[in-house]
């Protein structure tokens, strides 16, 4: 295993140094080929026009597709870099502690229709990879949710009471297969994982076939409604899609004319994977307490390894990264007894108010338009049954989910908190270098001119390279995240990278140089 030595300052005193993967992509972008789509460089013609490459997206233009619909599928950046290659892969209908939550809200009816979504979902994807043969390790595992404090045992007695009134395959345990010193979790049967990207690839090798025009690197920045209803799509090099509907699958919506989907809470968490001689256990686990882990076994190639991740927390808290990675690290050497872990990454989420995704209209004002967002952390399952909604709109017939997820929905508020945790007590604060000249390479730093706030980093080649914060987006001061090495918006949870180029909107342009 190849690693690197990061050293960073803090308080003028070197920090103990960390010793983590130097691979910084998701396992499941590491070992599947990238994509290779052409560019869009002519104006084109299309009934629909899927903007995305994820999950969403991809599914969307599958299920549209096989419709006999007649398609374009657009991304800005690469298939699958975004959210779906970057997840921990669980295609689970538990969400932590969701159910007795959403019955509160919504009563018995609407929660087991969230169940039942989350199911229809997950069985598409396993229809979908048998009709296509595609081999993503796609195996079914029992779902875990546990908690090691005794203050949420009433909590999850209540989540169990939830499943019996409806009807979800379930139980109560005081044990777990690595652990018998928890106090409560809840096991959810009939759950899946598998290898997204493969299940990816697979679909897009599909809609290749049947030639459908699929384009990358193509990012879309404007918009203009037609009279008619058409639409006239603008990519950043002017190049014009016109279409009759569309679908905005980008994580945020790149096209937001009221500033609604702001209010959507962008948090990032992370994960390590470590290769294993044996399966060290099955099912797939979560807890509940604080600091977040989350962990499952990964089977592929003849090969096993261990997944492990957590420490949510919103973006741009001016927490140091290596201390979460350190802190997830810790844990899995404890725990498992690992050795060192090969691959690091990180993974970007939008959490609406009531934990369930905006999939419909996007907007009342414009009927043809449709987004797919706010997935909450748990978005593989519902993308999936999000393209079957999507599609059903499109074709004019309704869907008994169409009201679960609308956009335009009324959320019911809480008095309680949610089960989510925000992991601030186990982690250091981070300290940038005061001064420029204390710059490490691959190194940033913050400083002041005429009272503006200017960034700082030394690229590998001592290069240094100034950047004005502010978002692209609208206008809130980016953070420095120091172990992905990203300036990330707090407000709003767009990314750029340590030069300052965009890696995820809601932003459609980089950093300004300064």
């Amino acid at each position: 295993m190849q690693e690197h030595i990061i050293k960073i300052e803090q308080g003028g005193n070197k920090m103990t140094q960390k010793n983590l993967p130097e691979n910084r992509h998701s396992f499941w972008l590491a070992t599947e080929e990238a994509t290779n789509f052409p560019k869009l460089q002519e104006d084109i013609k299309i009934d629909i026009a899927i903007i995305g490459g994820g999950i969403a997206g991809v599914l969307t233009a599958y299920s549209l597709h096989r419709a006999g619909k007649n398609v374009a599928l657009i991304d800005g950046r690469e298939f699958c870099s975004g959210t779906t290659g970057n997840t921990t892969a669980k295609l689970s209908a538990q969400h932590q502690l969701i159910y007795e939550e959403l019955i509160n809200r919504y009563g018995n009816k609407h929660a087991k229709l969230f169940y039942d979504a989350n199911m229809e979902g997950m069985q598409y994807i396993k229809e979908i990879a048998a009709e296509l043969n595609i081999d993503c390790g796609l195996e079914e595992q029992s779902a875990y949710v546990y908690t090691e404090n005794p203050t949420f045992n009433e909590q999850f007695k209540n989540e169990a009471k939830a499943y019996e009134e409806l009807g979800i395959r379930g139980s109560l345990q005081k044990t777990l297969p690595f652990n018998d010193d928890i106090e409560l979790a809840i096991k959810m049967d009939n759950q899946l994982q598998f290898h997204p990207t493969r299940f990816i690839q697979g679909v897009l090798r599909e809609l290749k076939k049947h030639e459908v025009p699929i384009y990358e690197h193509s990012l879309i920045n404007d918009i203009k409604q037609n009279e008619d209803q058409s639409m006239q799509l603008k990519t950043v090099d002017n190049i014009t899609v016109t279409c009759n509907h569309a679908m905005f699958a980008t994580h945020f919506p790149t096209f937001d004319p009221d500033n609604f989907y702001t209010e959507m809470k962008p948090e990032m968490s992370y994960a390590l994977l470590y290769e294993v001689d044996n399966l060290l256990f099955e099912g797939m686990y979560i807890n509940t307490d604080s600091p977040t882990r989350t962990f499952r076994h990964v089977t592929m190639d003849n090969k096993n390894y261990l997944l492990v991740g957590g420490e949510s927390h919103p973006i741009g808290d001016d927490r140091s990264t290596f201390d979460r990675y350190e802190s997830i690290d810790q844990f899995a050497k404890k725990t498992f007894g690992v050795s060192n872990a090969i691959y690091r990454w990180s993974s970007h989420d939008l959490i609406t108010k009531d934990r369930i995704p905006f999939i419909g209209d996007l907007h009342p004002d414009y009927p043809n338009i449709y987004t797919a967002t706010g997935f909450s952390k748990w978005g593989l399952a519902n993308a999936a049954i999000g393209a079957k909604v999507i599609t059903d709109s499109v074709l004019g017939r309704g869907n008994i989910y169409d009201e679960l997820f609308s956009p335009q929905r009324t959320i019911q508020e809480l008095q309680e908190t949610s089960s989510e945790n925000e992991d601030y007590h186990t982690i250091k604060s981070l300290h940038l270098p005061e001064k420029i000249a204390d710059l490490m390479l691959e190194e940033a730093t913050v400083i002041e001119n005429d009272e503006e706030q200017i960034g700082v980093y030394k690229d590998e080649n001592k290069t240094l390279h100034y950047l004005d914060l502010a978002c692209t987006h609208l206008g809130c001061s980016v953070k420095w995240n120091n172990g992905d090495k990203t300036w990330d918006c707090p407000c709003h949870g767009s990314r750029f990278n340590a030069v300052g180029e965009l890696i995820e909107g809601p932003a459609l342009v980089n950093l300004k140089q300064k």
